[in-house]
This record gives C-alpha cells, structure tokens and sequence, in this order.
C-alpha cells in the first residue's frame, strides 16, 4: 500500500510517533523492554505465578518486597482475603499473623469470624514502604500494596486484582503484574497456602 519513499517515510514516522506516545501513556508497556525483577510464587496444591516486578513505577515498594522475598517471610502464609462481585474483585494475603492458623481445625467458622479470632488484617513485617501511588492503572492481574486509611502504611501485605479494580486507580500502588499463572490466581481461596516465594531463574541454554 506504501511504495513510494515519501509514503514510506511518512508511515515511518507515524508509527515511531504512535509507539512513543503508547510508551509514554502507558508505563506497563514502556517497562516491558526493561530486565524488571521476576518472582514465582508457588501456592500448595494449586500451582505457581509468575510475578513481573515494576520498580521504575515503584522504586521503594519493590525494593521492600524483594527484601522480604530474600528473607523467605511470605512462605507459609496463607491468603485471607477474597471479595469478588461486579464491582470488584479482589484477593489478599500477606499477614504473618495467618501462620497461626490450623486449618483443619477452622471448621466452618466464617472468614470474618477466623479473621476477628486471630486478628488478622494488619500485620506485617513491621517496615513500613511511604505510598508511590503509580501511574499504572488496577488491571485483572495486577499486584497492588495493601494498607490502611494512612497511606504510608505499606508493608508486607498485597493483593491481587481479579477484575479491572478501576476505582482504585492512583490510590494505591500497583507493584506487579502476572505474567504467567493467571489460572492459578483464580483458583485460589482463603487460607490457601503460600508455599514459597523466590526470585526467578532463567533456565540455562544447554
């Protein structure tokens, strides 16, 4: 359809101006370029997600998350959150506090009722991240900072987005996204175990 140099010149140089102007409204897709930190995160008897980390959106936030990924605080601890309706969807985990849970032994106590038993909802590490509410916005898949009405009350906890979770956009920080496992994500319920959380290695080229 363009044959002419002139055209082809043209063509050129709309599609450069089209790519900049994505890169630049979108710093999901201008960071895709980039080596970003890879974690996996494994879920006992469901499977594993593959985790892209976003430091260029949230320098500060991933550099707490990775410590706590080295120091292996997330593997035991359970999911204690999942709301998902046709407004929002979301699913939580993070609190240390959950390791005390026994599972077997809950019965059919009611997630508010085992959540106000073990005083779940606000633990952590006891390192708080200041908030870098991002420019990215809260697609299905994204992994966001939880924390209270104070907004520089992040620490260990996160959640995932089910669904597109819109209303939250620029209010909290959106950290990561899946990129592999979504599946795995949808599968998972409250007190559902993280079994571990480490960084991702390439497989080597043989």
């Amino acid at each position: 359809m363009f044959q002419s140099k002139a055209h082809h010149s043209i063509f050129a140089s709309v599609v450069f101006a089209s790519v900049c102007f994505l890169t630049v409204a979108n710093p999901v897709l201008a960071q895709k370029s980039a080596k970003n930190p890879v974690i996996v995160m494994s879920i006992e008897k469901k499977g594993d997600m593959t985790i892209e980390l976003l430091p260029g959106e949230a320098p500060k936030t991933v550099a707490h998350i990775l410590q706590l990924v080295k120091s292996k605080f997330y593997d035991g601890i359970l999911f204690h959150r999942l709301e998902k309706s046709d407004v929002y969807g979301v699913l939580q985990g993070g609190d240390p506090g959950t390791k005390k849970i026994d599972v077997a032994k809950i019965g059919n106590k009611s997630v508010p009722e085992v959540m106000q038993e073990f005083q779940l909802g606000n633990g952590g590490s006891g390192k708080t991240v200041p908030l870098e509410a991002s420019k990215s916005v809260h697609l299905r898949g994204t992994m966001g900072m939880a924390r209270t009405d104070d907004p520089d009350t992040g620490d260990s906890q996160f959640f995932f987005s089910l669904i597109d979770n819109h209303q939250w956009d620029y209010k909290y920080c959106v950290f990561g996204k899946v990129t592999n496992g979504l599946k795995v994500m949808d599968s998972i319920r409250p007190w559902d175990k993280i079994k571990s959380v480490r960084m991702f290695v390439p497989k080597k080229k043989k």
